[in-house]
């Protein structure tokens, strides 16, 4: 085969824009040269990589299963050309994810170290609840993402990074406060307003109640860690959150946790990427830099 880096770069830039015309203007191309490079490619590899869907292309399963590796073939090429050129490869861009607890707790540390340790590295962040970045992961549109939850997917690389506790929290006037020791039984019969299915958060919490509880009233679900702050301070719900998300609350008396010793919520937070995608060096060095900010 004789594909070029030149064309697997046009599949990638298609393939995370989903449009062959924003794909041919990224990269200073004509439409129609666009097209013939990707036609060839599709040629040269026996397979159409792409589905038609009206204007919009979507990776079909060839097209999931190339993009991994033609990510990682120009990470390598690009490793190749710095290196030659006698730069620091820690430059360029970086997608990253996080869910929104780490996003709002974390990264802005994260990233603050980031600019001073490797000024020409350029961190994009998107964030979202654990699933979304999961699949944004596995289509390489993002190259790393900070999750609240461990997953068994295969294809996924995880690495701990910092322990987390969740909490049962409510306002301080909620009958349970009067409480010395909650029970699980006690929690069944109370109104919940909780994060979105799909959450990292959410997920650790089900996961601990599962078998345990029956259905729980759920009132409300929101992805807005401060909606949620606002209601439970003026309705007699319950939610789980973060220690972390709900420290000034618990400071300033607005909230209180619960004591709940049939429950253990602790929890880490991971660093994940797509197994496929080899060594980034950028990737690594960001893990390195979030090492030492818990030092």
């Amino acid at each position: 085969m004789n594909f070029t880096l030149k064309q697997l770069r046009l599949f990638v830039s298609v393939a995370e824009n989903g449009s062959l015309s924003r794909a041919a203007e990224l990269l200073a191309m004509t439409q129609s040269a666009a097209t013939m490079s990707l036609q060839e490619l599709e040629r040269q590899l026996a397979h159409p990589l792409f589905d038609r869907v009206g204007r919009r292309l979507r990776l079909n399963a060839w097209g999931l299963w190339l993009l991994p590796r033609a990510q990682k073939i120009l990470a390598e090429s690009y490793q190749i050309e710095q290196g030659f050129k006698g730069k620091s490869p820690i430059a360029g861009q970086l997608r990253l994810g996080a869910s929104r607890t780490i996003a709002d707790y974390w990264i802005p540390e994260l990233i603050d170290h980031s600019a001073r340790r490797y000024p020409r590295l350029d961190i994009r962040l998107s964030v979202d609840n654990t699933h979304s970045l999961l699949q944004q992961l596995y289509r390489g549109t993002l190259e790393m993402a900070l999750i609240e939850a461990h997953t068994q997917e295969k294809w996924l690389k995880l690495e701990p990074w910092c322990q987390d506790e969740l909490v049962i929290v409510c306002r301080p006037q909620h009958p349970l406060c009067q409480e010395q020791s909650v029970t699980l039984a006690q929690l069944e019969d109370c109104e919940w307003i909780l994060r979105e299915p799909g959450s990292g958060t959410r997920d650790t919490f089900e996961q601990a109640l599962q078998g345990r509880l029956g259905p729980l009233n759920i009132r409300q679900e929101y992805p807005h860690l401060p909606t949620i702050k606002r209601l439970l301070q003026s309705r007699a719900w319950l939610s789980c959150m973060s220690r972390l998300s709900v420290a000034e609350e618990l400071s300033s008396g607005q909230l209180v946790a619960l004591p709940v010793p049939e429950l253990s919520l602790s929890r880490y937070f991971y660093f994940a990427w797509h197994k496929d995608r080899g060594d980034h060096p950028s990737r690594m060095a960001l893990l390195e830099l979030a090492r030492e900010i818990l030092n």
